[in-house]
């Protein structure tokens, strides 16, 4: 009986660690697989990212130029501002004085008037002055 058990153990252990082994290697294909599926859906999820990422750089370095001519138009542009209030506060400074030449002279000549007008309400009535002679 023991050669009997034995003789039929021996092919029956076999063929369920064969079965085993078939089933481990078609789990492993699989599992093999769907990781390539993985790496080859991050490989291109990778070059998407990279094309952004180029794109997003060519980007960045346009707008960088473009904001580094800006600013140097915004510095000339200040520059001229205040080249332009200097100017004009000059300008400002040599009218304040013109007028002032101009109205310099006005203002002695009417100056005598109210002094004379200031004298005659100063003095009595009975003292006139006397008419200078002609």
């Amino acid at each position: 009986m023991a050669s009997s058990i034995s003789s039929w153990l021996v092919p029956v252990l076999l063929t369920v660690s064969s079965l085993f082994l078939v089933m481990n290697i078609l789990n492993a294909r699989k599992s093999n697989k769907s990781l390539v599926d993985d790496i080859e859906r991050a490989r291109s999820d990778v070059r998407v990212a990279m094309d952004t990422s180029q794109d997003c750089s060519k980007k960045l370095d346009a707008n960088t130029a473009d904001m580094t001519a800006k600013d140097q138009q915004l510095a000339s542009l200040n520059a001229d501002v205040k080249t332009l209030t200097e100017e004009k506060n000059k300008i400002q400074e040599e009218l304040i004085q013109l007028q002032a030449q101009l109205d310099g002279p006005a203002q002695p000549a009417e100056a005598p008037k109210e002094e004379a007008s200031n004298e005659e309400a100063n003095q009595p009535k009975g003292q006139e002055k006397p008419a200078e002679a002609a």
